[in-house]
């Protein structure tokens, strides 16, 4: 008998030399096949050995290799999918033996997956479980006694269970729910490769349903058929290169693991890349490439699926039989999807290559194009040349398909799926399955192009009105949506192409649209659109968006409202296509209060002839009658807010609303140890006001502290809530003249909403007192495990200084990787060098922690000193990157 240490040792021989074979460019399927054959081999020698002693196989038991391991598809840590299949209930002697069997395979090493079941359950397992009649069709006899296992086979023939059409509505349900559950998308930047929408699952769709409707099990077979006319041999080249490239991937990640492993994690993509030749790291090139190859692989299978299952729908279902509904000379509806009237009609007509996708879109109930029509596009795809691009009536039909009213997206995705969109504007083809290595941008840039453009046109119906009100409101006054759609089409087209993308797409957007007839005002705009597509973000997370200048510096670039309103909505659409968890409520407030403040200029309502003193002066005075409105109503005593405002300078009302001005009056007023027996504001105590509040207006949680200055304070505050794991967005440190300081924090939690338990805010609360009552509070960010994808991002810190010549303040922009405690890092580094902070935005970028500070001396005058801060940034880059 072999022992179990010399099979391990065949194992891992074999796994070498599968290895060896792999780096030197041996077919895949060819290796794949030897796996699977050394493990046949082992099985039936164990499986003779174990049941020497039963002559004639009186055990009535058939080993039977199910799963990948029937089809003979064995990557390196692949299941070895068994069936032990039986005649009969075994006998205790019986069970004994098989259980000893099954053992003897976990003690190899292999990773066992197996059934131990009678004739009689199969049968019923298979009825009622898809799954289970799923592998049992493509299964494969190992070894035993073989006439149980054909038993199975007829007992489980089309003709008793599963009818073919009945297998295939199964199996079209479960390709539905397993693309909704990964994400309805392929091009999510960690693709599962095995079972995400255009993965190896899509593959095996096509061999299961030809199985089982034809008994045919091999795609060879079914090409080379004299009959065929379901699967092109052009088609099957390209399936099979597409299953080559997925079943090398798979393979190496296998290797590279370890382990099972089916998703393209972060951890694995630069090792991957480097297996397939991809190796220039600078800029993460080599990840991009190999990702990209992926993505392009997947969207062919992911079409040539589309197109054999809609052919293998006609036949089984026998769906379309009735006569087709004429649309016109050129083009019918088959049972709801989209037909030619004559076949070659792209090769005769090639302006019909646009066409079909504009009466796709303007004729009601049709689901989509017949498989004939999908295989003709791609047949005749290069007819979209350089002449075709010029042609008058092929750009009038491509402004007809973006200015349609309604299914813009449904088919400007159909053309990407069928490479008409990238065949018609050829820069487009440079983003068709580009990603981007971080954790900010989910999709790949043609996917996250058409998800802007989905965001765009969803604002025009009911789903728009209940996400995005401001948004839908404002879209009714668009005159042409279609230039925010051509802007959403360009806005990210020059990614990959180094250099400026915002400005070398705002190039490609005006020469289309000047090209394609646009008016020049109309032109202008979809460029100057994509050219500052990220101005209005970036002016949110970077400044104070209550400042009259940065509103005034703003509308200098913007102009007009209407300018104003594209941008919105197109920024807008932008950051919700990016990452789904992107547009937190925070931000999106943020946006729209710039939005509302640079309205009040544009529209005269502040005039442009005043200077920022006379405009911050006549706010303030709003703000404050406003506050003292309030007072009344609420029965306050208007003397401890005149008190409390002569401790303030004029930024503390600039950067507040009234609402906030208020909430800060009336905590005073309810804090008694604040105030004297006159009701004024006393002069001297150590009592701090700690509250917190959810504001509506901000849409986070917003935290005050006003107390005594002291040192440290700014790090006792941010390590209480860094300890509970909150996100601080923002914050602004106001100081008064007499040295108090009130500090307002706003806060989210780790799903982007406002603290909601009102246990964690009173944790949040008695924390902060703590550490304000103690000299040196303790913390200890050590115990927060860093999330897995942070790992694989190497974001060393950048530290740049600006002077706001405004306020009079140094400006310190800090770039560093993301991760728990940073604000309590950067404090004890500014609290070391006597630097006050007065206000703060904070910004996650995917790995990235992008952080703004306005900062003075303990003096109160701006870092020039370039030796202090040199000082200070290697302070922050030691600090933060140790």
């Amino acid at each position: 008998m072999t022992s179990t240490p010399s099979l391990k040792k065949t194992l891992q021989l074999n796994n070498q030399q599968l290895q060896q074979q792999f780096e030197e460019g041996v077919e895949i399927q060819d290796i794949l096949k030897q796996r699977s054959q050394t493990i046949d081999g082992l099985l039936q020698s164990m499986w003779s050995q174990q049941n020497s002693d039963n002559a004639n196989d009186s055990l009535s038991a058939a080993l039977v290799a199910v799963g990948g391991y029937g089809r003979e598809e064995m990557h390196p840590a692949s299941d070895v999918d068994l069936l032990i299949l039986l005649a009969t209930e075994p006998s205790a002697e019986e069970e004994a033996k098989l259980s000893d069997f099954v053992t003897q395979l976990w003690d190899l090493g292999l990773e066992i997956g197996h059934s131990v079941r009678t004739l009689d359950e199969c049968v019923t397992e298979a009825t009622d479980d898809l799954t289970v009649i799923t592998n049992l069709i493509e299964s494969r006899f190992l070894c035993g006694n073989e006439d149980v296992y054909h038993q199975l086979k007829n007992l489980i023939s089309v003709d008793k269970i599963w009818n073919s059409q009945d297998f295939f509505k199964a199996k079209i349900k479960e390709q539905e729910d397993r693309y909704l559950r990964y994400g309805d998308t392929a091009y999510r930047v960690e693709p599962n490769l095995k079972d995400g929408p255009g993965g190896l699952r899509d593959l095996q769709m096509i061999g299961w349903i030809t199985l089982r409707e034809y008994g045919i099990g091999s795609l060879k077979t079914l090409s080379d058929a004299k009959d065929n006319d379901l699967l092109n041999p052009k088609e099957y080249e390209s399936l099979i290169e597409a299953r080559d490239f997925l079943w090398k991937v798979r393979f190496a990640l296998h290797q590279i693991t370890g382990r099972k492993e089916d998703r393209l994690l972060f951890d694995h993509q630069r090792d991957l890349a480097h297996a397939f030749g991809y190796t220039n790291d600078e800029h993460n090139e080599s990840i991009e490439a190999f990702m990209q190859s992926y993505y392009k692989t997947i969207t062919q299978l992911e079409r040539l699926n589309e197109i054999l299952l809609g052919l293998l729908r006609q036949r089984i279902l026998l769906e379309n039989q009735a006569e087709p509904i004429s649309i016109n000379n050129f083009y019918c509806n088959q049972g709801g999807y989209l037909d030619l009237a004559q076949k070659d009609l792209f090769s005769k007509q090639p302006h019909t290559i646009l066409e079909v996708f504009h009466i796709l879109q303007t004729v009601p109930n049709l689901k989509g194009l017949t498989p004939a029509t999908i295989r003709e596009l791609r047949r005749n795809l290069h007819l979209v040349d350089q002449g075709f691009r010029d042609n008058p009536h092929n750009k009038h039909m491509f402004i007809n398909i973006v200015s349609a009213n309604h299914r813009v997206n449904f088919v400007l995705r159909r053309m990407n799926r069928y490479g008409v969109l990238a065949a018609y504007i050829p820069a487009f083809g440079n983003i068709v399955g580009r990603m981007q290595y971080d954790l900010f941008h989910a999709y790949t840039v043609d996917d996250h192009t058409l998800n802007v453009v989905r965001n765009i046109r969803v604002l025009s119906i009911e789903k728009g009105a209940k996400e995005l009100p401001f948004c839908h409101e404002l879209f009714k006054h668009i005159e042409k949506p279609m230039l925010l759609v051509l802007a959403g089409i360009f806005h990210d087209i020059a990614k990959g192409r180094g250099g400026s993308h915002s400005e070398l797409g705002a190039v490609d957007a005006l020469e289309f649209c000047r090209s394609h007839a646009l008016s020049e005002e109309d032109s202008q705009l979809v460029s100057w659109l994509v050219e500052n597509h990220l101005l209005i973000s970036s002016i949110a997370q970077r400044k104070d968006i209550n400042d009259p200048e940065v509103i005034k510096d703003f509308v200098e670039v913007v102009g007009t409202l209407e300018r104003l309103e594209y941008l919105h909505i197109l920024t807008i659409s932008d950051i919700k296509g990016t990452n789904p968890t992107l547009l937190t409520s925070w931000k999106h407030s943020l946006l729209i209060e710039l939005f509302k403040n640079t309205r009040k200029y544009l529209q005269n309502e502040v005039a442009k002839t005043d200077s920022n003193e006379d405009i911050i002066e006549r706010e303030i005075q709003s703000k404050k009658q406003a506050v003292l409105a309030m007072i009344a109503e609420n029965g306050m005593d208007q003397a401890v807010s005149e008190r409390f405002w002569k401790r303030f300078d004029d930024d503390y009302f600039v950067q507040f609303s009234a609402e906030r001005l208020f909430w800060h009056i009336k905590e005073i007023a309810e804090n008694k140890s604040l105030l004297t027996t006159q009701n004024t504001l006393a002069e001297d105590t150590e009592e701090a006001i700690i509250k917190i509040a959810d504001s509506s207006v901000t849409k986070s949680s917003v935290l005050l502290i006003y107390t005594r200055d002291r040192y440290g304070l700014f790090v006792k505050i941010t390590s209480a809530i860094e300890q509970q794991c909150l996100n601080t967005v923002g914050a602004s440190i106001t100081s008064t003249n007499d040295d108090y300081d009130l500090f307002t924090f706003y806060l989210l939690d780790n799903d982007g909403k406002p603290l909601s338990s009102y246990d964690d805010k009173q944790q949040l609360l008695d924390t902060i007192k703590k550490n304000l009552s103690q000299e040196q509070p303790s913390y200890n960010f050590d115990h927060h495990r860093m999330p897995r994808q942070l790992k694989h991002f190497d974001t060393k810190t950048s530290v740049e200084f600006s002077l706001n010549t405004q306020h009079q303040q140094t400006e310190i922009l800090i770039n560093t990787a993301d991760g728990a405690g940073i604000l309590t890092r950067i404090g004890e580094v500014f609290t070391q060098y006597g630097i006050n902070i007065h206000n703060a935005r904070i910004a996650t970028l995917g790995e990235i922690a992008e952080d703004i500070f306005l900062v003075t001396t303990n003096s109160g005058k701006p870092v020039t000193s370039e030796e202090k801060q040199a000082e200070l940034e290697e302070a922050l880059i030691q600090k933060l990157d140790s």
